[in-house]
């Protein structure tokens, strides 16, 4: 019987051995025996394969369909009403997806303990993929609604079980993180079933606060961390005061929106909104961006955490002045720019990574996060110079979107889909 070892940090692999077994930072172990772990397909051996590449297939179906949409064709009747499948699929089909796979990954790391692989991960994905294809061709009902709700539920239960047995107390936030997740789904069918009041357009921002709120807090974990390393230069520390300011405004701007539910566009909500993406400066400034113009894994990252604090400073003057900036525009800089591309920055880099291959991107990729740059651009600025086009610049943005994550799938496909290049389990 075949052995080795792997020492593990959050975000590295240290040492290889003999013998395998994960140490996260609380010098937990866990002893896997290697024969085993490679008896699971490769496309089924952790969280992040399943999840990323179909996640990011799924997208392209969901944008080309989009675009057909504005384009004349309805080639599906899209669940409840074309709006609201295309914000609920793009926020909880397509991010949520990718972020459960991330952290379903990160949690082996983190805990010492093997992540979910194998049956339990496929089921798990089996009903996530059966809930996508339902909400394409179903009409609203009940039976749809808590489909797409078990995959999330069994996915925080899964990430539940290690963090709780050993304590992990510094990444319990994820747990309140995904629960969230799950009340925002639940509310948003609660929509389409009219069992709720509450506007589409409340929950859809809701939930996509709620993203920006998680994207500030992994992003101010991991891209200091990446920058220090891919630069070679000394180590990004975090201030506590930088933080803790970066952070709880974040919180309150979703927080007030989830409990409060101002009516909209509000004066209050819109400052609140200001004061929270100002607050990120002190943050930012620290995170020496301009030394990574010529690494494009991190430029990307540097840039979606930017377009998501754009973003959030545009909604608030969306709510204060709404006749000069329309909610519309301000959201989807958060939504393309911002969590658009952090997740296709994050699963080109997780999926190098966890795979033991170089983070290096090729042309192909570099073009990617170019066109998904010019996907944002022509979804917000174009339409907000030259608002006739308004239908023209739906139509190409998603197309764009579509090209930049259908290249992802492409290159990425042998890669999520075969073993580790090193050979080892993962």
């Amino acid at each position: 019987m075949s052995w080795f070892i792997v020492l593990y940090q959050p975000a590295s692999v240290i040492f290889v051995y003999d013998v395998f077994f994960t140490v996260s930072s609380e010098k937990h172990m866990q002893i896997v025996d290697k024969a085993s772990a490679l008896k699971i397909p490769p496309f089924l051996r952790l969280a992040f394969r399943p999840f990323f590449l179909t996640a990011s297939l799924f997208s392209v179906i969901t944008m080309v369909i989009w675009a057909g949409f504005w384009s004349g064709f309805i080639l599906f009747p899209m669940y409840g009403n074309p709006v609201w499948w295309h914000s609920h699929e793009m926020l909880f089909g397509f991010t949520g997806a990718v972020i459960v796979g991330f952290l379903l990954t990160a949690v082996q790391n983190w805990t010492g303990l093997p992540g979910i692989s194998g049956w339990k991960l496929g089921l798990v994905f089996a009903i996530w993929l059966i809930a996508r294809v339902s909400l394409l061709v179903m009409v609203p009902n009940v039976v749809w609604m808590i489909l797409d709700l078990l995959w999330l539920a069994m996915a925080l239960l899964f990430l539940a079980i290690p963090i709780v047995r050993l304590r992990q107390w510094r990444n319990v936030l994820f747990l309140p993180v995904l629960c969230l997740l799950l009340l925002l789904n639940a509310r948003m069918h609660g929509a389409v079933l009219g069992w709720t009041d509450v506007p589409l357009t409340t929950v859809a921002l809701q939930t996509t606060l709620l993203i920006a709120v998680l994207m500030t807090v992994m992003g101010g974990r991991v891209i200091p961390f990446f920058t220090a390393r891919g630069t070679q230069t000394d180590p990004i520390t975090r201030v506590l005061w930088r933080e803790h300011l970066a952070l709880w405004p974040m919180w309150a701007v979703f927080l007030s929106l989830l409990l409060i539910s101002p009516e909209l566009p509000s004066m209050w909500f819109g400052g609140l909104c200001m004061f929270a993406a100002l607050a990120q400066t002190p943050r930012l400034v620290r995170w020496r961006t301009g030394r990574t113009f010529g690494i494009p894994l991190l430029w990307m990252l540097h840039f979606a955490y930017y377009f998501t604090v754009l973003g959030v400073f545009l909604l608030g003057v969306s709510q204060v002045y709404p006749q000069q900036l329309p909610y519309s525009i301000s959201l989807h800089v958060i939504t393309v720019g911002g969590i658009g591309g952090m997740i296709l920055a994050m699963i080109v880099r997780v999926s190098l990574g966890h795979t033991g291959r170089a983070l290096q991107t090729g042309k192909l990729i570099l073009a990617a996060f170019v066109i998904l740059l010019l996907a944002v651009l022509v979804r917000t600025l174009l339409i907000a110079i030259f608002p006739q086009l308004v239908q023209h610049a739906y139509i190409l943005s998603a197309l764009l979107w579509a090209v930049a994550f259908g290249v992802f799938s492409i290159v990425f496909w042998p890669i999520l889909t075969q073993a580790r290049a090193d050979g080892h389990p993962g």
